[in-house]
């Protein structure tokens, strides 16, 4: 994976062209959740896991086919979701169905994920996510404030709309092929989300950074707290952003962005603990 993202640098720098570093990054998120839920079940005692690595834990040496039909699957080789192993041969062996109930059809949450990726890239065509004005000094200068940051918001928006676009319909497509059911709510119906990415509107009106990246991305949140925060013995907060700054390449602007976000998100939740309790009414 670094070496794509270095050749990718040599080759192409600041390109955004799609090529075989996204497959490689999603090979690596599998591959190590892979190693630590092998590890946490042949390596480590039942006490010194917590519940989800209990559940996760994978308590023999997976079969070859058992592993390139993982590492491979082609519902999300090419942009995610990731998952893990434990939840993909659940998945396989027909055995993920909750409450004695047998695992529902995945059509139509699957055609509901496909009209919504539909009406997210439906954005793009209507805007262009041309970043280039933004970066015109004379062109920011011959604007008014208000209007650069209303031009910056729009070609912000499409941008994630093509993220958005690409998450949700892989997610439709795991549910197509039955993956991705993940048991019942309280009142009986059917949840498909068990390996979605992405909840728009969630990370269109969070109210916090944490709402934030909870949201965007999920899988890839849940391996780096998996992988990497669970397991940190000295700042886990900075280890984890540190690790998804190198697993997104080596632009010095990744490292810029996510390091900060340790400052952003430690303050934060300083701020949640210290003054929320003494200005919020949760009864309110």
């Amino acid at each position: 994976m670094s070496v794509s993202h270095i050749y990718r640098m040599y080759t192409d720098y600041n390109g955004y062209t799609l090529d075989f570093t996204g497959p490689t990054m999603i090979i690596t998120m599998k591959v190590t959740s892979l190693a630590c839920s092998v590890y946490d079940g042949t390596h480590r005692k039942e006490e010194d896991l917590n519940n989800d690595q209990k559940i996760l834990a994978i308590r023999r040496t997976p079969a070859v086919i058992e592993y390139l039909s993982y590492t491979f699957c082609f519902t999300s080789i090419l942009s995610g979701p990731t998952f893990n192993l434990k939840d993909y041969l659940n998945f396989i062996d027909g055995t993920n169905s909750e409450q004695g109930k047998p695992v529902p059809s995945g059509i139509v949450p699957a055609l509901l994920k496909f009209l919504a990726a539909a009406f997210f890239i439906s954005w793009t065509f209507v805007f262009s996510a041309d970043w280039e004005p933004f970066f015109d000094a004379d062109w920011r200068d011959s604007h008014s404030y208000l209007y650069v940051a209303g031009y910056l918001f729009i070609i912000c928006f499409i941008t994630r709309c093509q993220y958005y676009f690409a998450w949700i319909l892989a997610d439709s497509v795991s549910n197509l092929s039955g993956f991705g059911f993940n048991g019942y709510d309280d009142n009986g119906s059917a949840k498909w989300d068990k390996i979605t990415n992405v909840v728009p509107y969630k990370t269109e009106c969070s109210s916090s950074l944490k709402v934030l990246t909870d949201n965007w991305n999920v899988g890839t949140a849940l391996w780096l707290r998996r992988v990497c925060y669970e397991r940190s013995v000295f700042a886990p907060t900075a280890m984890t952003y540190l690790l998804s700054a190198t697993w997104h390449g080596f632009y010095p602007g990744y490292y810029g962005c996510f390091m900060s976000m340790t400052l952003f998100l430690l303050t934060s939740r300083k701020l949640r603990r210290v003054v929320r309790p003494n200005s919020w009414d949760p009864l309110l």
